[in-house]
């Protein structure tokens, strides 16, 4: 089994199966076979996602992308990932397809997304890219020779609440009807013992045994908060003294609408910073300041405001990697400063990175006033 597979659970990890975290694919390309990795990675089909942009530690993650000996992306911009691929297969959006909508969270409901245009200009939707790569790869009689509803029906078909595909198609959502309110854990509280969790003791476990037997100091079986390299009182934070929080900003979806005018007038992106550390820099409203740390340095207006505590700064993710001639990146890409390991137990440290701030060299800017 691998090393952090819960193997013994039922529904547990498989423990044959061969996986690389998605924090740390840059580490797998550069390192390879010889780091311990399961493979000399060579090529990266990028699908669904600006990953440059989206993950830890850019400037790494530059490294890592044009060591590989070529890249594929399916895209609709010239994202910062995009910019670094050989060929970038322009495919279609939403509104230039049929698709089936599956709510966040599995709330109970459908929804038929109906096309509103033909696929402008030489663009084509996944399913159509695919078809075609298939022909050329010699792949025949597979699902991708089906027409597109015909591949909708036999998606939706193994979801036993959508009764009627053709009722979804036409109304264009499909509301599952649901007989009793959800109660989270029913089945176990009212039968324990023909319904326990998924645990080695079948019950919700404050103490876990399984993750006990594995005497990783950095995995405790008591959930409980650890220190790390870039905590508040590290040796690191005595160069780099702020806390960076990167969270989601409600002008994008992740880096998604980045690029509408419209909605970087309504706000600009901006640094977070609160008064007693801005006066502790010279730094007022609307200057132009350099937040960076070892991994890298970018330059956007500083935001001097109350809204948040002092020895924290925050830059919401989503922001397009733009780097000047000395890679500086002007854009204000927060991942440009974050890490990308992460932690025993899988989670992304992505709030966990210590920062410094400090005016920029052209560090008026007028127009935030």
């Amino acid at each position: 089994p691998r090393a952090d597979s819960l193997f013994k659970l039922k529904g547990g990890t498989n423990p044959a199966n061969t996986r690389i975290h998605y924090n740390d694919y840059y580490n797998a390309i550069l390192k390879g076979r010889k780091g311990g990795y399961p493979a000399d990675l060579k090529m990266a089909y990028i699908v669904g996602t600006n990953r440059l942009n989206q993950f830890g530690n850019v400037n790494k993650g530059i490294e890592a992308l044009k060591s590989l000996d070529f890249i594929v992306i399916f895209e609709q911009f010239m994202t910062p990932t995009a910019q670094l691929a050989d060929i970038v297969l322009p495919v279609n959006t939403f509104m230039e397809r049929n698709d089936i909508a599956v709510p966040w969270l599995g709330s109970p409901y459908y929804i038929y997304l109906n096309k509103v245009i033909d696929s402008l200009i030489e663009s084509k939707s996944d399913l159509e890219i695919c078809k075609d790569l298939s022909k050329k790869l010699g792949i025949e009689q597979s699902l991708l020779d089906l027409p597109e509803d015909q591949v909708l029906r036999i998606l939706s078909a193994p979801r036993k609440d959508i009764k009627s595909y053709n009722k979804l198609k036409k109304d264009g959502n499909y509301k599952v009807k649901v007989e009793d309110p959800f109660v989270a854990f029913k089945d176990q509280i009212k039968d324990p013992e023909n319904n326990p969790f998924p645990t080695l003791s079948g019950k919700i476990e404050i103490f876990c045994e399984h993750i006990a037997e594995k005497k990783n100091p950095l995995m405790p079986p008591i959930p409980k908060y650890l220190s790390h390299e870039e905590h508040y009182d590290s040796q690191k934070a005595k160069i780099f003294p702020l806390q960076l929080l990167t969270p989601h900003n409600k002008r994008r979806t992740h880096s998604t609408l980045h690029n509408i005018p419209w909605l970087e007038e309504v706000e600009h992106h901006t640094v977070w910073i609160n008064p007693v550390d801005a006066s502790k820099r010279n730094i007022s409203n609307g200057d132009l300041v350099d937040i960076f740390n070892d991994r890298g340095r970018i330059r956007i207006p500083a935001k001097v405001t109350e809204r948040i505590i002092p020895g924290t700064v925050c830059v919401y993710q989503g922001a397009w990697y733009n780097p000047d001639k000395d890679g500086v990146d002007l854009g204000g890409c927060a991942n440009v400063l974050t890490n990308d390991n992460y932690s025993p137990g899988g989670a992304f440290p992505l709030n966990s990175s210590l920062v410094e701030i400090e005016l920029s060299p052209k560090y008026k800017m007028e127009v935030f006033k």
